[in-house]
């Protein structure tokens, strides 16, 4: 019975994992709020405004994902990029998740 009791244990699933960053419902939500906060700026399709640069580059592909949630985190206010902290860590990774889906050019 304990011998069962000790296997049935090891049969147990860990916590679910959070999605892969090509989840579709991610990357989507992600665009959204790209389209409200970030558009205006970088450019309906993130190739670059008046204001701020293009996002299709390969710095951007090349870019841990933590440090790109940290960097729309803090901002970097002197070269006009705002602090995107009063979005919620959820959302800042949904436009990591959006972010890292497109193609340097």
């Amino acid at each position: 019975m304990l011998l069962a009791l000790c296997m049935a244990g090891c049969a147990i699933t860990p916590p679910s994992q959070p999605a892969p960053r090509e989840a579709s419902s991610e990357i989507r939500a992600g665009g959204k709020l790209f389209a409200q906060h970030c558009a205006s700026c970088h450019g309906v399709n993130a190739t670059g405004g008046t204001r701020a640069p293009s996002l299709h580059t390969p710095a951007v592909e090349a870019m841990p994902d933590k440090a790109l949630v940290q960097f729309l985190t803090d901002g970097n206010l002197p070269k006009g990029m705002p602090s995107w902290s009063r979005l919620t860590e959820e959302r800042r990774w949904q436009l990591v998740f959006y972010l890292k889906s497109l193609k340097a050019i």
